[in-house]
């Protein structure tokens, strides 16, 4: 690892912590070298700051990516309960659970903003694709014919709602109980019935 990546290794592990709060001499000192030269690899906080960030949410949506397409064959049903588990794991880490959920917090407004819109452009293909993939359950007679875009917002909102619990209470390991029974529900209210659907 060369030094560039080293220092933003240590602000992540800092960034989870503190936040935007972050300080240089902190960065520094992690590094193990003196504030000053952390200005020959970058122009200053916000630099590594949103450099930091741009790589976590490329990775995640990289491997996200993987995940769906690793999924363009699998029936509507288990695409979506893949597609779930991947966040509950991926996000398993705490400490990348926390990365993500500080980002909304930075005052820095533009480098808020700017953060916000990274993420907001990947997810708008995250969504379209799992729009998809909700039409060709419909089509198919695993879903419901008037299942809307609404549940699909819920289903996004259920993955927000298991992460939140995960982050509130860390040690509890009961996450992916937790999200099996979630996903179950979900879906008992979406499915086609039993007695109309090959799929149930």
């Amino acid at each position: 690892m060369n030094k560039k990546q080293e220092i933003l290794a240590a602000a992540f592990d800092l960034f989870c912590e503190r936040g935007y709060q972050l300080s240089m001499s902190e960065l520094a000192g992690a590094v193990g070298i003196k504030t000053p030269s952390l200005y020959s690899h970058f122009s200053g906080k916000d630099e590594i700051v949103e450099q930091m960030i741009r790589e976590e949410v490329f990775r995640y949506f990289e491997r996200l990516d993987e995940k769906m397409r690793g999924a363009e064959h699998m029936r509507c049903a288990d695409a979506m309960k893949s597609f779930f588990f991947f966040a509950i794991q991926y996000f398993s880490e705490y400490k990348r659970l926390r990365f993500w959920r500080t980002i909304p917090l930075i005052s820095n407004e533009p480098l808020r903003e700017k953060c916000a819109l990274l993420i907001a452009e990947n997810d708008r293909v995250y969504n379209e694709r799992m729009r998809q993939c909700f039409l060709k359950g419909v089509k198919n007679g695993e879903l419901r014919p008037e299942a809307s875009d609404g549940a699909l917002y819920l289903y996004l909102a259920m993955i927000q709602g298991v992460l939140d619990g995960m982050l509130l209470f860390p040690k509890n390991g009961g996450e992916r109980t937790l999200a099996a029974s979630v996903f179950d529900a979900y879906w008992s209210g979406v499915r086609m019935p039993p007695e109309e659907c090959d799929f149930a």
